[in-house]
């Protein structure tokens, strides 16, 4: 009987420390569900960071750099005569007249894209030198040891393809034929585009005077334009570039008229 008493009054010790052992189990098995929620919590903060930045970015600065793109474009046109809005045939044959070469991050052109119009009307300034200060700026950078426009030689420009202002973001819908129109103090030029490529960033000869050549006399009066590009993002990646040629076509003086492409987007 007496046994019997002392085994019942164990029985509500060891089911105490039974359902300690289960608590503990408990905890112990808990520790790594806590640690993985605080993990999942910070991912899904790092995401929204990372997505709120890539939508300022895109948006909010991009916006911001257009807006002083178009500042830059203002000034320029202040210094310069109004338009002439009325049609007038280019001139094909002799020597295009001179562009004066300015300091660095200087204004001294406007680039026109026309294909470009069908889903932006976005101008741009063209500005000397390619440094992040004035790309950030929705500019097109001129090389500054590249021709300038209407020379015998290689009038080469960059400009960001995705984000500050998102200026050659249609660059891979140009095709042969499509102009590209520059506008300066005096003088349209006209190009026309004849190739593209898509190069590695190392491949800088092609802004030489003859693209791929760098050692060749030039002869033409060309026009490049690069941007980057990927082969596995497209628009949003830089592991490769976007190049376009163009050919000049013909030139006009400000004063006689507009290109009939220009007057088309107005």
């Amino acid at each position: 009987m007496a046994q019997v008493s002392q085994i019942e009054s164990e029985l509500p010790s060891r089911a105490s420390r039974r359902r300690e052992r289960d608590r503990a189990t408990r905890r112990r098995a808990s520790i790594p569900a806590r640690i993985a929620g605080v993990v999942g919590e910070l991912l899904i903060t790092a995401g929204i960071v990372v997505l709120g930045y890539v939508a300022w970015q895109v948006w909010w600065d991009s916006n911001a750099a257009v807006a002083v793109a178009q500042e830059h474009i203002q000034e320029f046109e202040r210094e310069i005569t109004p338009r002439v809005l009325e049609s007038a045939e280019l001139v094909t044959e002799g020597e295009p007249p001179t562009v004066e070469r300015v300091a660095e991050g200087e204004t001294f052109g406007v680039l026109i894209v026309p294909k470009w119009y069908e889903k932006t009307d976005n101008n741009m300034p063209i500005r000397e030198g390619t440094t992040a200060a004035i790309l950030d700026q929705a500019a097109a950078g001129h090389y500054t040891d590249s021709a300038m426009p209407g020379e015998v030689g290689n009038f080469a420009l960059a400009g960001h393809r995705r984000t500050h202002g998102n200026s050659f973001r249609f660059i891979n819908e140009l095709e042969k034929g499509d102009q590209v129109i520059v506008e300066t103090a005096d003088t349209w030029f006209v190009y026309e585009v004849y190739d593209e490529q898509i190069v590695t960033p190392d491949q800088v000869d092609v802004v030489a005077p003859v693209p791929g050549d760098p050692g060749a006399e030039p002869t033409r009066r060309l026009l490049t334009l690069t941007t980057c590009h990927s082969l596995r993002l497209g628009e949003w990646g830089n592991d490769h570039r976007w190049i376009v040629h163009a050919e000049l076509l013909g030139w006009m003086a400000r004063a006689n008229g507009t290109p009939d492409q220009v007057l088309e987007t107005k």
